[in-house]
C-alpha cells in the first residue's frame, strides 16, 4: 500500500509539472506571436439577450473565435434604461482597454431622456460598424401613395393622425420627428404610439389603430413581399440600396437621411496607444468573411468609421438628437 501511495504521488506531480509546463508553454507561444489572440475581451451589450445590441455583441464574439482574433471573449449584458445601465459601467471602467461596448442611436437618445447622469463624453468611441436604415410603413390598402401624401395629410391632421412606433424616445420615435419635421408638421404635436417591437407596431397597423408606421427595414421587410400586409412608402438611406426596391426620403424631396447605426465605445482613460489597438481588432474583423456573413444576414449595411470619424458623427448625432428631444419635448 506504501509503494502504491508513493507511485500516486509520483504520478501525480509528473501530471502536475506537465500541466503547468503545457501553461507556461501557452503563455510563452501566445508572447511570441504577438498577435493577442488569447487577450481577454469583454463586449457589454446595453440590453436584454436577444436585443440588437445582443446580437450585435454576439455577432462580434462569434467573428473574433471564428477567424482566430480573439478566443478568450465574454459578453455580458447589462439592461435598462435605454442603453445608459451599459454606459455607465462602461464609465465606471477608466482605464480599462480590454473592454468594448456596443452603442447607437437609441443610447444617444436615452441619454437625453432618461436623466442620465452619464453622456457619450464619458467614453471613448472606437467605430462605426454598420447601420440599419428606417422606413416608413403603411398599410397595403392605405390611401398615402407616397410620402407627398402623407404630408398634405399629416399638415392637416398633426395631433389626430395615429402613427406608431417603438419607445418613447427610441430611435422610432425620433426618426418620425424628423420625417414630421420635414413636412413642417411641429414634433411635439405628433400622435405618437409607442410599442415594445415591431410584432405591435405591425400589429397596430394592421387592426387600424395606427395608420403609419415607423421602424427599422428589418422591423417591415418581411412584411412588404408582394403578397404582405405592409408597403413602404420610403427609406432613409441616402440611395437606394442593392436589392431593395424602395424610393428614399431624400428623392422625394424631403431633407432626412438617417440610420439605426451600430457602433463600439471603450472606456474613458485609454492611451492613444490603446485605443488604436481596438480600433485595429475591429478592423481586422469587419475584413473577414464571417463579417460579411454577418451583415447578409442580419440586412445591416457597413457604413465603418474610424476613431476620427465616428468621435466627429457622435458629436453631430448629439446636437441634432438633443434639438429633437427637445421639440418633442420629452
Amino acid at each position: 500500500m506504501r509503494d502504491r501511495g508513493v507511485l500516486f504521488r509520483v504520478v501525480g506531480g509528473l501530471c502536475a509539472v506537465l500541466l503547468v509546463g503545457t501553461a507556461l508553454y501557452d503563455v510563452r507561444q501566445s508572447a511570441a506571436s504577438g498577435d493577442g489572440s488569447q487577450e481577454k475581451l469583454l463586449l457589454i451589450a446595453p440590453a436584454a439577450p436577444g436585443g440588437g445590441w445582443d446580437t450585435l455583441a454576439r455577432e462580434m464574439q462569434n467573428g473574433l473565435r471564428e477567424e482566430e482574433l480573439r478566443f478568450n471573449v465574454e459578453v455580458r449584458n447589462a439592461e435598462g434604461a435605454g442603453g445608459t445601465i451599459g454606459l455607465a459601467q462602461t464609465a465606471g471602467r477608466d482605464g480599462q482597454a480590454n473592454v468594448l461596448t456596443m452603442t447607437g442611436l437609441g443610447m444617444v437618445g436615452a441619454v437625453e431622456t432618461t436623466g442620465s447622469p452619464y453622456s457619450m463624453e464619458d467614453s471613448t468611441p472606437i467605430a462605426q460598424l454598420a447601420s440599419e436604415y428606417l422606413v416608413v410603413a403603411v398599410p397595403k390598402d392605405s390611401p398615402y401613395e407616397d410620402l407627398d401624401d402623407l404630408a398634405e395629410d399629416w399638415t392637416e391632421r398633426s395631433e389626430t393622425l395615429p402613427v406608431s412606433g417603438g419607445s418613447m424616445g427610441g430611435v422610432d420615435q425620433i426618426f418620425a420627428a424628423r420625417v414630421a419635421q420635414s413636412m413642417d408638421v411641429a414634433p411635439g404635436e405628433i400622435n405618437y404610439l409607442p410599442y415594445s417591437g415591431g410584432g405591435e407596431v405591425l400589429t397596430s397597423l394592421l387592426s387600424g389603430t395606427s395608420e403609419v408606421g415607423f421602424g427599422t427595414l428589418g422591423d417591415f421587410s418581411d412584411q412588404m413581399e408582394e403578397d404582405g400586409p405592409l408597403r413602404a412608402l420610403a427609406i432613409s438611406s441616402p440611395d437606394r440600396l442593392e436589392g431593395v426596391d424602395l424610393p428614399t426620403i431624400l428623392e422625394q424631396g424631403y431633407d432626412v437621411e438617417m440610420s439605426n447605426w451600430r457602433g463600439v465605445i471603450a472606456p474613458p482613460g485609454l492611451s492613444d496607444e490603446e485605443a488604436a489597438a481596438l480600433e485595429e481588432l475591429v478592423r481586422e474583423l469587419l475584413a473577414t468573411p464571417s463579417w460579411e456573413d454577418t451583415l447578409e444576414r442580419n440586412r445591416w449595411t457597413d457604413t465603418f468609421q474610424d476613431r476620427e470619424e465616428f468621435s466627429e458623427f457622435l458629436e453631430e448625432e448629439v446636437a441634432l438628437t438633443q434639438e429633437t428631444v427637445e421639440e418633442l419635448g420629452l
